[in-house]
């Protein structure tokens, strides 16, 4: 009897023991799916405000930029993880968390200035962009050769509205298109196809061209359309809903409906309405400006494999803080050391700068408040190494038309560069590009 007892406790401490190991071994198990839930799924990929953005988020947004990928490569279903996609992955997979930071700082921007899309916005958009439109157009360009540009400005005019006149006469014959392309258009790439551009979607033009495409009715041939290439006359032929074009039936096999691509659609409109409003603020004149010099030294990146190249730069870039701290002419040294190809005529001048017009905000900083004469420290980005310096200064200086075109073209980016530095945005995925 006390033999079978002290067997049954025997049994009891190993089935004690047992189930305590197996608890454990469990609980790691557990533990272990759980952190790589978390890992794959609700850690940061950045912060906005402090606030988390959960890498499914991220995720979410790669898989559909690569869908876009996918349909400009025309890769099948299956051949996604083709190793020739590597390259073309990787940019995307910036673009994506970039997206993302993006759309949170869109998302604060229209709850701070109360701006709120409607439904029929949306959808509006929605269908422009990604839908398809079949265009044809004439292009007449202005002379750039010419001194007196507000002449050949209205000359160019004046031609896209005699081209315009005829074609509304005949806006649906082929012939007619054909002759007057060929006889007129300024582009060389559809003059002798009767101006045919074929079938475009949102993004493949300057906004100007889109602009009017959206509110064309099929057929209408339109009044000069100025762009910075010239004016065009536009006759849209046919319209895709997204549902008929195969950008949306690529998007449906990976899984993707209507209501998921009109969030995208909604972040649009808000980044036009910031965009307006910030090109408006950008070319206001007179405005404060600097007149800069520049020396660059190009960095080639250590993961290229070229480590060379890339010590040569370093070096490079130690000369020639040494020479200019020994007192040498900027100009002088622009000529001989910099990497930009403009520097041997010009001495490293780089003209006048409004806010807006640096791409870096480091360097607008710092050639706003450096005295003319002296030099910034140097700006270094993953692909430049760069020293200004102020060689005038002047608090109301009118913009020219350069300057005003190419603020235009900047002024959305300058403007979320600088809410992202506002809003304290941090990118948070190693490998990927930083702020």
């Amino acid at each position: 009897m006390a033999r079978w007892q002290r067997e049954r406790r025997q049994m009891a401490v190993v089935v004690t023991v047992f189930t305590a190991l197996l608890v454990f071994v469990l609980g790691i198990a557990a533990w272990a799916a759980s952190d790589r839930y978390y890992q794959a799924n609700l850690a940061p990929a950045a912060t906005v405000q402090g606030v988390s953005i959960a890498k499914r988020e991220y995720q979410g947004q790669l898989k559909l930029e690569l869908v876009h990928l996918y349909q400009d490569y025309g890769v099948p279903a299956g051949f996604e993880n083709d190793p020739q996609l590597a390259s073309a992955k990787a940019q995307y997979q910036d673009l994506a968390l970039e997206r993302i930071v993006e759309h949170k700082v869109l998302d604060i921007a229209a709850r701070d200035g109360g701006i709120a899309p409607t439904p029929t916005q949306v959808d509006d958009e929605y269908a422009f962009d990604f839908g398809e439109y079949r265009v044809r157009h004439v292009l007449v360009a202005v002379d750039k050769d010419d001194k007196d540009q507000a002449t050949a400005d209205n000359t160019a005019r004046a031609k896209a509205r005699a081209i315009s006149d005829l074609l509304k006469q005949s806006p649906n014959d082929p012939e007619v298109w054909s002759r007057v392309a060929k006889d007129s258009s300024d582009d060389p790439g559809t003059k002798d196809a009767g101006g045919e551009l074929g079938w475009v979607t949102h993004g493949q033009f300057v906004q100007e061209f889109e602009d009017a495409v959206r509110t064309f009715p099929v057929g209408q041939v339109s009044d000069p359309i100025k762009t910075q290439f010239g004016y065009h006359v536009i006759q849209l032929e046919e319209r895709k809903s997204p549902e008929q074009t195969d950008l949306f039936k690529k998007f449906a096999t990976y899984g993707f409906k209507a209501e998921q691509l009109k969030a995208q659609a909604r972040y649009e409109i808000l980044k036009k309405e910031f965009g307006h409003r910030a090109e408006a603020a950008s070319t206001v004149s007179p405005t404060e400006q600097v007149h800069l010099a520049k020396i660059v030294v190009n960095l080639p990146s250590p993961a290229g494999g070229d480590y060379q190249a890339f010590l040569d730069a370093l070096k490079k870039q130690t000369e020639i803080r040494q020479k200019l701290d020994a007192g040498g002419d900027f100009a002088e040294i622009a000529k001989t050391m910099s990497s930009d190809p403009d520097a041997k005529t010009n001495g490293g001048d780089a003209g006048w700068f409004a806010r807006g017009m640096l791409p870096d905000p480091r360097a607008e900083e710092a050639a706003f408040s450096t005295e003319p004469g002296k030099t910034t420290d140097p700006i270094s980005s993953s692909r430049q190494w760069t020293i200004y310096k102020v060689l005038e200064k002047d608090a109301s200086r009118e913009l020219t038309d350069d300057q005003k075109t190419k603020l235009k073209q900047t002024s959305y980016q300058y403007w979320l560069a600088r809410q992202k530095k506002a809003y304290d945005a941090h990118k948070l995925i190693p490998g990927l590009s930083p702020d």
